[in-house]
């Protein structure tokens, strides 16, 4: 009797088990398995000041989650955490990059990596929709397993941004350099989106203080401020090369940085005793447009379809370090 009540016991406890789950991972997405072969990487905690030692992939699923929306398509996701993969790859030591740190490969400042969010950031950021959008981004990563970006054989400086505004940069205009990959190339689609343009607007005063203080030899006069601020010239992608300040001239990129616009596609119009400075975009516009990679995921263009229109010239190879152990 009691052997047999033991049986019944088990086969009940075996199906709730099954129903439960079935309940659980009840979504629309599948869920995908790690690599067989696993990468580790030590990544430095900005809020606390300890070093994780984490996989790589549960990293990228941190990034991905604090650089993309969640409710982005599937494709422009995998295509956002193959980047970042890409990305991470170049800093960690194991593989032969260049670290973040001494004591470890990566961080999770924007500053000097990439965005990264913990569980408990992404519970605060989403609330409800923790456990639908955890598992999208999480399926989107791994299901992309280690696949990684390469040009000539090495992995890629793998830059992204929020919108292009149209066109993405040369990197050699942004960054130094004349890379390859990172071309120009027209991003369409993107002033469906709220990071598309915004206007930032800044007192007469404040302006020609700013200026003044930050540019050599400006000398800029609030009273003659109207004919002192000219547009000398833009590149193709519309984003400002050169600004005339008065007595000194400097970048698009350097304005951008002064006065901490979205863009450097931007006009400037006076109104009354205000400067208003209207931009175009998010971000330095070099690489990937994540706005772009959306639309495109929208159009029904996969992944590597995506990377491959936005990095120029280069190869997406699958699970590259599926050997490693």
């Amino acid at each position: 009797m009691k052997k047999k009540f033991i049986i019944v016991y088990a086969v009940v406890l075996f199906l709730s088990l099954v129903i439960l789950r079935g309940t659980f991972f009840k979504q629309s997405y599948e869920l995908v398995l790690e690599p067989d072969s696993l990468i580790y990487v030590r990544v430095f905690n900005e809020k606390t000041g300890k070093v994780m030692n984490m996989e790589l992939n549960d990293y990228i699923v941190g990034v991905v989650s604090g650089e993309m929306p969640a409710n982005y398509e599937m494709e422009a996701l995998k295509a956002q955490a193959v980047a970042a993969r890409t990305y991470a790859v170049r800093k960690i030591d194991s593989l032969g990059g260049n670290p973040c740190k001494p004591f470890a490969d990566l961080c999770t400042s924007s500053r000097s990596c990439q965005a990264w969010k913990s569980d408990e950031d992404l519970i605060k950021l989403w609330g409800d929709n923790y456990e639908t959008y955890y598992k999208k981004i999480r399926n989107a990563v791994f299901a992309t397993g280690y696949d990684i970006i390469l040009y000539d054989g090495e992995p890629i400086e793998a830059l992204y941004h929020s919108n292009s505004g149209g066109m993405t940069e040369d990197n050699e205009n942004v960054f130094s350099g004349d890379i390859p990959y990172l071309k120009s190339v027209i991003s369409v689609g993107e002033e469906k989106y709220n990071d598309y343009s915004a206007e930032k607007v800044v007192s007469a005063d404040e302006f020609v203080k700013t200026i003044n203080d930050n540019v050599q030899g400006a000398g800029m006069d609030k009273e003659k401020i109207r004919e002192s601020v000219k547009i000398v010239s833009r590149y193709d992608s519309g984003r400002v090369e050169l600004i005339k300040l008065a007595n000194a001239e400097i970048s698009g990129k350097q304005f951008r940085k002064l006065f901490d616009i979205r863009s450097a596609n931007f006009t400037i119009e006076f109104r009354n005793d205000e400067v208003v400075i209207s931009t175009i975009g998010f971000g330095h516009g070099v690489g990937m447009s994540q706005t772009g990679a959306n639309t495109m995921a929208k159009s029904g263009c996969d992944y590597k379809q995506i990377l491959e229109y936005y990095y120029s010239g280069v190869e997406i190879v699958d699970n590259a370090f599926a050997s490693n152990g």
